[in-house]
């Protein structure tokens, strides 16, 4: 070999020991950079013909486990879902009560039942009546409050969700700019291990929101893909949209009036799953629903059953009008079985005139029945259509209505009860009962028209005593419904059961808190096992500090002998050059 070649060789030796030590103090300096990976190289010998005359350095590659990063992407898809899911849960936990929370759902039907039976023994309280009033306006005004922070929820769901696509695209952005980054530079043989850490970084962002999947091309590009196959980064980048509601209540799902997760123009929302949007979604469409769909399940039961015994009772004395709440017109077809008692009394209770006793199956519209009621009734009282329900009034001030709807039966309803004449709770069924379940007005300003005593019937003639103010046949019936066995339909996340109105609340507040130490479980579990896979995937990506300073000093010996050959051969070609002189 000439001392030519000596040199070159030495040279290319000095200059990859250069490279060499460069990448070690790089690895060294970001050892606790977020998401940076091992850099190393590889020597390789150049050869001519065959001969050895030089080393040069592979490319710079990255040390990663790619099987334990897919690993870690889906533990922290998994993450993200828990603790939105956690966050959603805690709101409801706050809203809700604990089982053994005084304010629960449970409590304030417990507080409810203990009013009524307080009443039942002393109906000529005042004061009984109005606590029975006060706990039950204290319920309503629960199951409000739950109702519309039920949809609120929904709303920061579907409004977490348009910010949760922000947050994607503007990663998506920035994967393909370094898609487009690394391809070029991969073409024109540039190192791209750092630009593949960036890109690693933004996909791991990504992993927080949705669940996908990749695969690289030729190009040094990377591709994903969500689980429905739809490509998020490829070539060009699809943009996601999705416009949030301004507010969602019960009447509103998706799909329809609810925007859907387009991409592309594209709605995908089905598609979606894990991650936060996923979590979103779920909560939005589903869990939040079916919560709703249990309270107002409970609020219609104690809203029909409550109503369907004070409808049979009686106040004392009993009010001057009764005013239902079933809208009706005169020719609405009517079919009722069973014979109903409508009489009008006294202050002290006693009959004004004989009662009215009709036959329900006798009428066959609606216009015919109140025709009936008021021509039986005479100059005593009056029945009439009056801004659409039947409304039945005593001629005299003083005086009140009252009813005994018997065996009654229009469908599963008595009498009074079908036409809502003579309710405790009114509202809104058609559009989600428990957001607007309330006491009825007349009843918050006068609660001694809380039924508690029932009509006679036997009183036959006027001055007979048809009601008395110490009945409690109805209150004690009230009362005693809390505890009865009620069939509850299979609702939310609730199946079909049999169990008491008190004992379904804790139902529900029972699934829920149950969901959430699910959620919380799950996410302890889950930052663990994914707090192992990250430490084993560092441990075969990262740098260990101690290792690269042993590759140092090995480097700068390296460098101190090809930099000792390069002196020496210096030397014998001075040497050389003296003599030839």
């Amino acid at each position: 070999m000439s001392l030519t070649t000596s040199l070159s060789t030495a040279l290319t030796g000095l200059h990859a020991v250069q490279s060499a030590l460069q990448i070690a103090s790089n690895n060294i300096s970001n050892a606790n950079t977020e998401g940076f990976t091992r850099k190393e190289v590889t020597p390789l010998p150049i050869l001519i013909a065959g001969q050895g005359v030089g080393v040069d350095l592979s490319d710079i590659s990255r040390n990663v486990n790619e099987v334990l990063v897919r690993e870690l992407r889906g533990q922290t898809s998994d993450l993200g879902r828990l603790r939105v899911d956690d966050e959603f849960f805690v709101r409801m936990q706050d809203l809700f009560g604990s089982l053994a929370s005084g304010t629960s759902l449970t409590a304030r039907i417990t507080e409810l039942r203990a009013a009524f039976e307080a009443y039942a023994t002393a109906p000529e309280d005042a004061g009984r009546a109005a606590a029975v009033v006060g706990s039950a306006k204290t319920l309503t005004r629960q199951f409000n409050t739950m109702a519309l922070e039920i949809q609120k929820m929904r709303t920061d769901a579907d409004q977490g969700i348009s910010a949760a696509i922000d947050t994607v695209n503007l990663r998506l952005g920035e994967i393909a700019e370094l898609n487009a980054q690394i391809a070029r530079d991969l073409a024109a043989g540039l190192p791209i291990a750092n630009f593949e850490d960036q890109r690693d970084k933004a996909i791991d962002a990504v992993s927080e929101y949705l669940k996908f999947s990749t695969f690289s091309r030729s190009t040094g590009e990377v591709v994903l893909v969500t689980e429905g196959g739809r490509i998020l980064v490829d070539s060009r980048i699809p943009t996601f949209t999705h416009t949030p509601s301004a507010g969602l209540d019960v009447s509103v799902s998706y799909p329809g009036p609810i925007d859907g997760i387009n991409l592309d123009g594209v709605d995908i929302t089905t598609e979606i799953v894990g991650g936060k949007i996923g979590a979103l979604i779920a909560q939005r469409d589903t869990t939040l629903p079916n919560l709703a769909a249990e309270i107002d399940v409970l609020a219609n039961t104690i809203f029909d059953e409550i109503n369907a015994i004070h409808n049979d009772g009686a106040a004392f004395p009993p009010p001057n009008t009764l005013n239902g709440t079933r809208t009706v017109a005169g020719g609405d077809a009517f079919a009722g079985t069973g014979t109903t008692r409508i009489a009008i009394t006294d202050a002290n209770g006693g009959l004004v005139a004989a009662p009215v006793e009709l036959d329900l199956s006798a009428y066959a519209t609606v216009g015919d029945l109140v025709t009936a009621i008021d021509t039986a009734l005479g100059a005593d009282g009056s029945a009439a259509i009056v801004n659409g329900v039947l409304q039945i009034d005593a001629a005299v001030s003083t005086n009140g209505v009252a009813i005994n709807e018997n065996d009654t039966a229009i469908g599963a309803q008595g009498f009074s009860h079908y036409f809502g004449l003579n309710n405790f709770f009114v509202g809104d069924a058609s559009v989600n009962l428990a957001s607007n379940i309330a006491v009825r007005a007349d009843i918050i300003a006068t609660p001694e028209l809380v039924s508690h005593t029932e009509l006679s019937a036997t009183a036959a003639i006027a001055g007979d005593t048809a009601i008395t103010s110490g009945g409690i046949a109805v209150i004690q019936r009230i009362a005693d419904k809390f505890s009865d066995t009620i069939a509850f339909a299979a609702t939310g996340d609730i199946g079909a059961t049999n169990v008491s109105m008190t004992d379904y609340a804790s139902q529900i507040l029972s699934v829920n808190a149950t969901q959430a130490a699910e959620a919380a479980n799950q996410i302890a579990f889950k930052e663990v096992l994914r707090a192992d896979i990250k430490f084993r995937a560092e441990s075969f990506s990262g740098v260990n500090i101690d290792e690269e300073m042993a590759d140092l000093i090995t480097l700068q010996n390296s460098f101190s002998a090809v930099a000792r050959v390069i002196t020496v051969t210096q030397e014998m070609m001075d040497t050389l050059n003296q003599i030839i002189s």
